[in-house]
């Protein structure tokens, strides 16, 4: 049986963890199919050499304290990363805190003293661009060479390509945002979904015939393109299919952004409920009404 993950998020703490592991580094926003290839090559040393798994990333973009203005939003929040990573099968979870402390460790010491010291570390994976350390030094060449002294596996995950494209979180955004939710989904190997909680709306949609569920969601996700999209909702455990608009409310001139959803064939009360919307298809852009 799959035990259970467990999640840190100290990196200054001292864990009990004497099992062998293999260790995933990377930032990992949204799980797109390069960073899928990155699990299925942790999940391989898992098999081949009996130890345990380990992705070591952080609880926010590296980004927001680097460079605040030029935050990305994002493709997952924490809380969806940590419900994929244990669904995977993954053994421990590092997710650190980046903080000024932190950004000035050198490539060396990050090694050494925050892996190496803490893990009997079997292994290492990482995607072809990764960079890490104060001031981005460390690369791919530093890892190697850390990896010849130290004895331990290296392994380096080529970028995963479609469409001419190659696959990256920056590019699955740029997709989201201009409307193109399908090829967002194509490159991220699941549909985009945005999770929040049902709350009241103005009640124009009831009065019209097509009561919506009105969505609370954090603004740090990425926001898809204004318009009218197709969508599938998860309600607990079921599922409905959807029409979904994301927007300013043209017709009664709101503000602010909206997300609402109208659920076919489901009938019931969605307030306070915790729902997640899957956004399959994008229909037409907003349109007002008289």
């Amino acid at each position: 049986l799959r035990g259970i993950m467990r999640v840190i998020f100290n990196y200054k703490q001292y864990h009990n963890m004497k099992k062998p592991v293999a260790i995933a580094l990377g930032t990992f926003d949204g799980m797109h199919i390069g960073h899928q290839e990155l699990m299925k090559q942790l999940q391989k040393i898992k098999l081949d050499d009996k130890c345990a798994t380990m992705v070591y990333t952080f609880l926010e973009h590296p980004i927001s304290k680097l460079n605040p203005d030029n935050t990305p939003s994002q493709l997952m929040s924490i809380h969806e990363k940590v419900l994929y990573f244990n669904r995977i099968g993954i053994d421990w979870l590092i997710l650190n805190p980046f903080d000024i402390e932190f950004a000035k460790t050198s490539p060396k010491a990050f090694i050494e003293d925050l892996l190496l010291k803490k893990y009997d570390v079997r292994a290492i994976v990482v995607g072809y661009n990764f960079r890490f350390g104060s001031g981005a030094k460390g690369d791919i060449d530093f890892l190697k060479n850390m990896s010849e002294k130290h004895g331990f596996i290296l392994v380096v995950v080529p970028p995963v390509s479609l469409d001419d494209n190659v696959v990256s979180s920056s590019l699955i955004r740029r997709c989201i945002k201009n409307g193109q939710i399908e090829d967002a989904n194509r490159y991220l190997g699941k549909p985009y979904s945005i999770c929040g909680q049902v709350v009241h709306g103005h009640g124009r949609g009831k009065k019209l015939g097509f009561p919506t569920a009105n969505l609370r969601f954090s603004h740090k996700k990425v926001i898809p393109k204004f318009g009218v999209y197709m969508t599938r909702v998860y309600i607990d455990k079921e599922k409905f299919w959807g029409v979904t608009n994301i927007g300013k409310n043209p017709t009664f001139d709101n503000e602010g952004i909206y997300l609402e959803s109208h659920l076919i064939d489901y009938s019931g009360d969605l307030y306070g409920k915790k729902i997640r919307v899957e956004f399959l298809k994008r229909l037409r852009d907003e349109k007002a009404f008289s």
